[in-house]
């Protein structure tokens, strides 16, 4: 699949030839960090981008270079601006100078020619500028917390915190919009099953209620938005991701069983049966990534009304750490709800993301679509790991976790941090490692998801040093999990996963 573009602008892949050209020609670059079922990123590109004057400028005195946020997400998790589109103006080392998300036309066309003027008649004083801040940021020391032990207090640090944030009146979490908070809940969930905490189990069925009965689930299609802009769980942004519905069938199902809640495992089949019709391949064994958001078609109040439209577009492309979070919960799916076919299906699907994206010591690569694209990121090799230990328990064959240790072993040679412990995102080199991917980052949910996966390994292997290697990952994020607030649960997750 090419770079996405608008009419207009002729984007330029992230890559080494698109700076080089910015350093040669002596311009910014101008990042656009798009997605394919964002539709504010649809309405630039048809409005602000196909402007001819915001085309003229950027032909004239820019570099433009378009990122898919999904396909890319080391460059989106460093560059993006709380939000898609995002629109940055780099140097051409990858150093920001400025940014926003969504701009109309006037806007857009004003800070292009403000920040190209600039960068015109003080380049060198930028280019230095930029040169000294990569310079002290490389510079920071990282320590490796052997003081540090793992937090085992975090599961009553999160049950004390979902308690205290609930939105008692309409239940989940936030007085504006809403996420779903599906890792929070399932750690939830998990700690009530083991208390029976009344607040806490009111809490969480409050917000499942919520979830299951408002607008982010969509009650005439099936399958789950991604986020509503009220607290009374309504206005959704309108996209699908496979990631949210894999979460949204694991959350349901434990839910259901801990709770004796049938109505709950029937979303949890309502959001099966929506993946298999629209974000799936039945016959070839294989999960789509999303939905495009279209507000107009799901405000249409019936199925007879919305059959006389197209529905909104799937991006058909193989994710590969999206494909083994779904197999995961797909497999875990099957033995609850005693439906084989489902576990089945996702060992194919894990299978086929395996087959089209691996290669030997280099690991997987993230996405599949007529060819495969950056290999190598943290994210699928742990998630994918995972799900392969998943199919081990599942099915006692050994050749699933053997190929998970290959997979984490690769992790630990290409992506350890010899420095600190724990994993970077991506490999620090390579010809694509420019401006912020040369930083290091350790982010807090596959590097616990690592952790456990190491543990399960050390368990069945015997080897000590996965043991070590699983505690130094998480002893790495103890510090910083709490400031994230309910997004911090990936860490309780793994507390409970490694020491229950």
């Amino acid at each position: 699949m090419s770079v996405p573009t608008s009419h207009a602008v002729r984007w330029l892949p992230w890559g080494p030839e698109a700076f080089a050209h910015a350093r040669d020609a002596g311009k910014p670059i101008l990042l656009s960090i798009s997605a394919s079922w964002c539709h504010g990123c649809a309405v630039m590109d048809s409005v602000s981008y196909a402007d001819p004057r915001v085309a003229a400028l950027i032909a004239a005195d820019l570099v433009p270079v378009r990122v898919d946020a999904d396909r890319r997400p080391d460059v989106n998790d460093r560059y993006n601006l709380d939000g898609w589109p995002t629109t940055v103006l780099l140097t051409p080392s990858g150093e920001m100078l400025t940014g926003t998300t969504y701009l109309p036309p006037d806007g857009l066309l004003s800070m292009l020619d403000e920040v190209s003027r600039a960068y015109a008649t003080t380049r060198d004083t930028l280019d230095q500028r930029a040169a000294d801040i990569a310079t002290r940021r490389r510079a920071r020391p990282r320590a490796l917390p052997l003081a540090i032990d793992p937090d085992l207090a975090a599961p009553d640090w999160l049950r004390d915190l979902l308690v205290r944030e609930r939105d008692i009146e309409y239940g989940g979490f936030g007085a504006e919009g809403k996420f779903l908070h599906t890792a929070a809940l399932t750690a939830g969930v998990r700690i009530y099953a083991k208390e029976s905490s009344e607040p806490l189990g009111e809490t969480i069925s409050r917000a499942l209620d919520g979830m299951a009965g408002g607008g982010i689930r969509d009650g005439i299609d099936g399958g789950f938005f991604r986020y509503v802009a009220s607290r009374e769980w309504m206005r959704p942004h309108t996209e699908k991701m496979l990631e949210d519905q894999a979460a949204v069938v694991r959350l349901f199902l434990e839910a259901g069983r801990a709770f004796d809640r049938p109505d709950w495992i029937d979303v949890a089949r309502d959001t099966i049966a929506f993946v298999h019709r629209t974000l799936a391949d039945q016959p070839n064994g294989r999960f789509f990534g999303s939905q495009a958001a279209d507000e107009g078609f799901y405000q249409l109040p019936s199925e007879a009304l919305r059959r006389t439209f197209t529905s909104p577009r799937v991006d058909r492309t193989l994710f590969t750490d999206w494909t083994a979070q779904a197999a995961s919960a797909w497999i875990a799916a099957g033995d609850l709800l005693r439906e084989p076919s489902l576990a089945e299906f996702g060992a194919r699907a894990l299978d086929t993301a395996l087959v089209a994206s691996y290669r030997p010591g280099e690991g997987l690569a993230h996405w599949v679509d007529g060819g495969a694209g950056v290999r190598g990121l943290l994210t699928d090799q742990v998630y994918a790991s995972r799900a392969l230990l998943d199919l081990h328990d599942a099915t006692g064959n050994p050749t699933w976790s053997m190929m998970a240790e290959e997979l984490m072993r690769t992790a630990l040679r290409t992506l350890w941090d010899d420095g600190a412990g724990g994993f970077f995102d991506r490999p620090r080199e390579g010809a694509d490692a420019i401006g912020l991917l040369v930083d290091p980052r350790k982010p807090l949910a596959p590097n616990c998801v690592a952790a456990t996966v190491l543990a399960r390994l050390a368990h069945l292997t015997g080897d000590a040093d996965l043991q070590q290697r699983a505690l130094e990952t998480l002893r790495g994020q103890t510090t910083g999990y709490r400031d994230l607030g309910l997004f911090g649960a990936p860490y309780v997750l793994a507390i409970l996963d490694m020491f229950d």
